[in-house]
């Protein structure tokens, strides 16, 4: 109790411009530090909507390259079929000239 009389008085033994100007420059440090911190967020929700759109392209990426990969996969079986028939044809030609 006697030490928030002693704050009590010291503040009031102080001159009123002082305080006054001390409000005002913690006022101004924190609108500096809200403008700063507001900038800040901005910045960070930016960069999360560059990674849910960097997600977005990356699941895309990912569906088509499965896509590719089955279409290749298919391609290859038709190319070994068509290698296939293309050996048999050429070796009955071989045979055919032999004879």
């Amino acid at each position: 109790m006697l030490r928030m009389l002693l704050v009590i008085g010291l503040l009031a033994s102080m001159s009123s411009p002082v305080l006054a100007k001390d409000v005002s420059a913690q006022q101004a440090g924190v609108e500096y530090a809200r403008e700063a911190m507001l900038k800040v967020e901005a910045e960070h929700q930016d960069n999360l909507k560059k990674v849910a759109e960097s997600e977005k392209v990356l699941a895309e990426a990912q569906k088509k390259l499965a896509e590719d990969k089955k279409t290749a996969d298919a391609s290859k079986a038709k190319l070994d079929q068509a290698k296939a028939k293309f050996e048999k044809a050429q070796a009955l030609l071989d045979q055919a000239w032999k004879q």
